[in-house]
């Protein structure tokens, strides 16, 4: 087992924790907030997200997790309808 072999582990098994984590903070705390209907304060110890939908978005913020909403840029012109 070489040095470089076992960098690799050690950073999958890293990359493995931090998503098991992140799963059970988001089913634990996050999840649970977004079933009562109202809007929590933003979490400023979690990452978040960006996402392209307006009702995951709603969902992420009233969560009181961090959230960017990403939208296409749309330039109308008589020649294309958009993105």
């Amino acid at each position: 087992l070489t040095f470089r072999d076992l960098l690799i582990f050690v950073t999958d098994a890293q990359h493995l924790f931090l998503d098991i984590y992140s799963y059970i903070d988001w089913v634990l705390v996050a999840q649970p907030r977004t079933t009562f209907g109202v809007c929590h304060e933003v979490n400023l110890g979690w990452m978040g997200g960006f996402t392209q939908s307006s009702d995951i978005c709603e969902k992420l913020f009233c969560a009181g997790v961090p959230a960017w909403y990403v939208q296409c840029k749309r330039i109308h012109t008589p020649t294309n309808d958009g993105c």
